[in-house]
């Protein structure tokens, strides 16, 4: 879930607790600034059991969401495009084609398609490089799908290819 706010506040205080949920405290705004922007956003609120405690309730199911990373073609060498042309090429039953995409302009990987996308990744052949911008990108963003586009946007701090 994201939530885009611009409220003027004394301190913002956030707890990472289980299950992907956060715990906010806010000092220094007012609840109904905060009310009218989450609703907004398309969500509810609900008060909990403990006074003073706010819980943002999504409508959509976790399963309905997808996150993903755009990012330009740049950080792939050629090698990596070849094959991730190749693998989005294959159209016998279980073929690569299921979870990598050809888009016109790049490649759409469904990371969340095999349990363990990147060992299929490495022994297919994609290089050490692009491997290891997906896992940090994994990792930090937890990400199910990263599109390498043409069009898109360079990502600050990783390797890049002429291309």
């Amino acid at each position: 879930m994201k939530i885009s706010m611009n409220v003027e506040a004394d301190s913002i205080n956030v707890l990472a607790l289980n299950m992907g949920k956060i715990a906010v405290d806010v000092d220094g705004t007012e609840i109904n600034e905060l009310i009218d922007v989450i609703s907004d956003n398309g969500y509810t609120l609900r008060i909990a059991s403990t006074p003073s405690e706010i819980i943002v309730e999504d409508p959509l199911p976790t399963t309905a969401r997808v996150s993903g990373i755009q990012c330009s073609t740049a950080h792939i060498t050629d090698e990596d495009n070849t094959l991730l042309h190749e693998l989005s090429q294959q159209y016998q039953d279980y073929g690569d084609a299921e979870w990598v995409h050809y888009t016109g302009s790049g490649y759409l990987i469904r990371l969340d398609a095999w349990a363990f996308p990147l060992l299929r990744l490495k022994r297919r052949g994609l290089s050490k490089t692009c491997r290891r911008l997906i896992v940090t990108l994994m990792r930090h963003y937890g990400i199910s799908t990263i599109h390498f586009d043409v069009f898109g946007d360079i990502l600050p701090g990783f390797t890049t290819f002429d291309g």
